[in-house]
């Protein structure tokens, strides 16, 4: 199973020509995907804790702006496959199989 969210950060560059989480370090990115995306609900913050050895996870709750307020110009298709490629519980993240039959790509195939 592939993971989409690296694919959704490099759509996202793709079509903004600016990148979406330019953090400094670990902890500066993490903060940053939270002021975008908002911060995750206390379970998956503790599910991500149980396999971290070198960071917290009790992240002040945040709401996000928004990624399709970066890219107002890009189209409603292209969007949506964006926000679904960056939901941030991989449980419940667009997969590879589902992505490619997103109507972005359907001019491609036809």
């Amino acid at each position: 199973k592939m993971d989409l969210w690296g694919v959704g950060c490099v759509l996202f560059e793709v079509i903004s020509l600016f990148p979406l989480f330019p953090g400094n370090d670990e902890l500066d990115q993490v903060h940053k995907i939270h002021n975008i995306v908002g911060t995750p609900d206390e379970n998956l913050l503790a599910k991500f804790q149980k396999y971290a050895t070198h960071m917290e996870f009790n992240f002040p709750p945040t709401e996000g702006t928004s990624i399709v307020k970066l890219i107002p110009h890009a189209s409603e298709e292209v969007k949506d496959l964006i926000c679904k490629m960056l939901i941030y519980n991989p449980d419940n993240r667009i997969t590879a199989s589902q992505a490619l039959k997103h109507p972005w790509f359907r001019e491609i195939k036809e």
